[in-house]
């Protein structure tokens, strides 16, 4: 017979690693309006040392300048993860393969890395958001820079 304590664990962690599914799910559908489902309005993520990104609405803006083209087609498979659930937040490290394939335009070009991502959940009335992730890069194939060109470009006129 399972405690209630060790059940009610188990409901955390399949909660926690729905949230990041679904993240991962909402970028590669560019489901923009969405996101209040997966992050806390002062969510912040970590792009890469140099690049902290500050707020719901700064980070669905800036991944959207990133990804949002119907020019790239973008796949993320997500793998291992076991959440460590105390209390009311949880920590994860998420191990992602982020596939970037340009389309139309951009045919040809693609971007494709091997990370972690480790990430901070806290529990809300609404249920477990995501409050803070940054990105390790283990692996680069593909050029970023050629394949998000235009949207670099563009985010440096802004």
């Amino acid at each position: 017979m399972v405690s209630d304590e060790t059940a009610a664990l188990v409901a955390d962690q399949l909660a926690v690693t729905g949230v990041v599914l679904r993240y991962f799910a909402l970028v590669d559908a560019k489901d923009w309006d969405r996101f209040d489902e997966v992050l806390t309005e002062d969510t912040t993520a970590r792009w890469t040392p140099e690049r902290l990104v500050e707020g719901r609405a700064n980070l669905v803006d800036a991944t959207r300048h990133m990804v949002g083209s119907d020019e790239i087609v973008t796949y993320h498979h997500v793998a291992a993860m076991a959440p460590v659930v105390q209390g009311d937040t949880a920590d994860v490290v998420v191990r992602v393969r982020a596939m970037h394939h340009g389309v139309g335009p951009r045919e040809g070009t693609f971007y494709e890395s091997l990370g972690v991502q480790p990430t901070r959940l806290v529990r809300r009335p609404e249920g477990w958001r995501i409050a803070h992730h940054e990105w390790q890069i283990s692996v680069k194939l593909g050029s970023m820079e050629q394949l998000f060109a235009p949207g670099i470009a563009a985010g440096k006129r802004r």
